[in-house]
């Protein structure tokens, strides 16, 4: 009897277990692609003090909030993309930064963030027809070349988006992960200590069905090597959310004159904050040798 009790306590806490498993799989898959809104400052308190809010289209037709620093003898616009989670305000710095180097600037919110419209987040997957939106918007401005600028979840945007980029001056991608899969398990094993196959085998596939997309889709590794500008690729070289390796496995995919920058001490935070000086420095040399034909990949 005693035998026959304890495996029906056992039973009952492995269904127990089980169910708890299952609905906290799916509860994670919502929270991680699910709209993320954080308040969006005035444009007075941004002291962004010569732009406008606007309003655009992503190409799939959702709602787009953000704000527009006209540069009027510049045909280049640069577009900033923000991470997950976050909205316009992060690119505030590097907005001033662009602006005051001569260049038109768009900053926006992706989609299921800020202002914008929307209640899914797709790590990069969908928010590419946001980018394209931004720059038909930037088009409709007068634009005819475009720098584009992203970090994290924005730089998975814009290599996302691949082949489908035209009229692009350069590209500058910021802690961004190589695929998501792999994003998934470093986070898995950095803030759950257990690797991503085990805490991702039911949340994978629920957050796969709400975003309509496989997790293999979404691989900016897969996606960079269409881009046919020059790529700044850098990242933080004690991030644990984008490896050094994740790193240099998405630098090694690229195609197209490259050069990359593993910023020391900076973990997964805004880059532009952690080393502003060399950051400047670094980016405008970029900008300016990317303005040369046949560019060589430097490190």
């Amino acid at each position: 009897m005693k035998r026959k009790r304890y495996l029906v306590i056992a039973a009952t806490a492995g269904a127990l277990g089980l169910s708890a498993f299952v609905w906290g799989s799916a509860h994670q898959a919502k929270q991680l692609t699910s709209a993320f809104r954080r308040p969006v400052p005035s444009l007075a308190d941004s002291t962004l003090t010569q732009a406008e809010s606007v309003t655009f289209p992503s190409l799939d037709g959702l709602s787009l909030s953000g704000w527009w620093l006209p540069s009027p003898d510049s045909k280049t616009t640069v577009i900033l993309l923000h991470g997950h989670g976050s909205n316009r305000r992060q690119m505030i710095a590097r907005a001033k930064l662009l602006h005051r180097h001569g260049y038109s600037v768009l900053l926006y919110d992706a989609r299921g963030h800020g202002e914008s419209a929307g209640d899914l987040v797709s790590f990069g997957f969908h928010e590419s027809n946001d980018l394209l939106g931004a720059m038909d918007f930037a088009r409709s401005k007068g634009s005819n070349k475009f720098g584009l600028i992203g970090a994290s979840q924005g730089g998975a945007t814009i290599a996302l988006t691949g082949d489908r980029l035209k009229d692009v001056n350069w590209v500058v991608l910021e802690s961004v992960y190589s695929d998501l899969r792999t994003a998934v398990d470093r986070r898995c094993r950095y803030h759950a200590h257990l690797p991503g196959w085990l805490l991702g085998c039911l949340m994978i596939p629920f957050a796969e069905s709400k975003v309509g997309a496989s997790i293999n889709q979404i691989s900016p590794r897969a996606m960079v090597e269409k881009i046919s500008a020059p790529v700044f690729v850098l990242s933080g070289n004690r991030d644990r959310h984008t490896l050094t390796e994740d790193t240099q496995s998405l630098f090694g995919a690229v195609h197209s004159p490259k050069t990359l920058w593993l910023v020391e001490g900076a973990g997964h935070v805004d880059l532009y904050g952690f080393a502003k000086e060399r950051y400047e420095e670094r980016l405008l040399a970029f900008i300016a040798s990317a303005r040369t034909p046949e560019t060589p990949a430097t490190k």
